[in-house]
């Protein structure tokens, strides 16, 4: 029998020559999956490294719920030409996040970061972080897996791909708000140690969430920026931990403690502070004993982890729009107006270059 093209030559062969570590089913399955992954951009092995670290926090189950309604129906193919269509919704490592617990956990908290920060910025910060947790670590010990900044961004790209469908601006703009900011003037920026303490002290206050509490001590003040916002978002939006905000205040003005969960049981505390000297963040036992503590580094403020705006595709426009003309004195009614005279415009433009 004749054959019709040389992949059917090649399916033949298989079958008289059977490779033998081919005909392992789980071993299909694992190469299927990193394939998947690879053309996807991601690597199976860095994705199982970061699932190693930020697998093992807990999820809320209220917003596990939101995030996967909303990512797993993100899936909408948009046909740009003939031949040529934009896939939407999905990908190998998010499917697979839905299926397996650790996998999503880490995914939630990764969509979350990505959609804050520059994630060049942030790959660097999570390799460093990971480098340096590892050190003193035994050679046989998993903490010595230190993945590529290369690698991690890899899985970042991927993430933000995914997820974009789950709007992180709500939370992020509820909590700028509860604490006295503008929604778009909330300072954001992250310095690096408070992410290297918080892949470990994390996971242990949820283990013992009556035994060992947070002590973050963040610089805001002027020419530091703060990560406050985006530190709530994470430990009590998404992991479900009791937040207590001790604001360093505004304009001569002081602001109230703010409390995000229980009162009475805090498990993570974050104040802001005017210095970096000051700065640190520790995990204490139910008597206050100091367990560990991480400062940043000298000259660490150039360091930063840089925040980035992100805002839905739909409604760009608008958004831009309203960002520009905020600091003009103009009324509501006459900004509205504004707005539908310029989407008119770009209408007309919109037509004439379509025709």
């Amino acid at each position: 029998m004749a054959f019709s093209n040389q992949f059917a030559l090649s399916l033949e062969l298989t079958r008289l020559l059977p490779i033998s570590w081919a005909t392992n089913k789980a071993t299909e399955a694992f190469m299927s999956r990193a394939r998947d992954l690879l053309h996807s951009g991601s690597d199976i092995v860095v994705e199982e490294d970061l699932a190693n670290v930020f697998g093992r926090n807990k999820i809320s189950p209220t917003l596990s719920s939101s995030f996967k309604n909303i990512v797993a129906k993100s899936n909408s193919n948009v046909s740009l030409w003939e031949g040529i269509t934009l896939q939407g919704g999905p990908g190998p490592t998010t499917l697979r996040a839905l299926r397996e617990t650790p996998y999503f956990a880490m995914v939630v908290q990764l969509s979350l970061l990505v959609w804050i920060f520059d994630i060049r910025y942030l790959a660097t910060a999570i390799a460093d972080a990971l480098r340096e947790r590892s050190e003193g670590a035994p050679l046989s010990s998993k903490l010595q897996s230190s993945p590529s900044r290369t690698g991690i961004l890899g899985v970042l790209q991927v993430c933000e791909q995914q997820t974009s469908a789950f709007n992180w601006n709500m939370l992020l703009h509820a909590v700028s708000k509860s604490l006295g900011y503008e929604a778009n003037e909330a300072p954001i920026d992250f310095p690096p140690f408070v992410l290297q303490g918080l892949l470990d002290m994390f996971p242990m206050v949820q283990t013992l969430p009556n035994e060992r509490f947070i002590q973050i001590q963040i610089p805001v003040g002027k020419g530091l920026n703060s990560g406050t916002s985006a530190l709530v978002v994470w430990a009590h939006h998404v992991l479900d931990l009791n937040v207590l905000v001790r604001p360093l205040g505004r304009n001569g003005k002081a602001i109230p403690n703010v409390r995000f969960g229980r009162a009475g049981l805090e498990q993570v505390c974050i104040e802001e502070v005017a210095t970096e000297d000051e700065a640190a963040i520790t995990l204490l036992d139910s008597s206050k004993e100091h367990l560990l503590s991480i400062r940043p580094e000298p000259y660490a403020e150039y360091h930063l982890i840089g925040a980035v705006k992100k805002i839905p595709a739909r409604g760009w426009g608008n958004a831009v729009l309203h960002d520009n003309i905020s600091h003009l004195e103009i009324s509501g009614k006459k900004t509205h107006a504004l707005i539908k005279d310029l989407q008119i415009v770009t209408s007309a433009f919109a037509y004439i270059v379509a025709c």
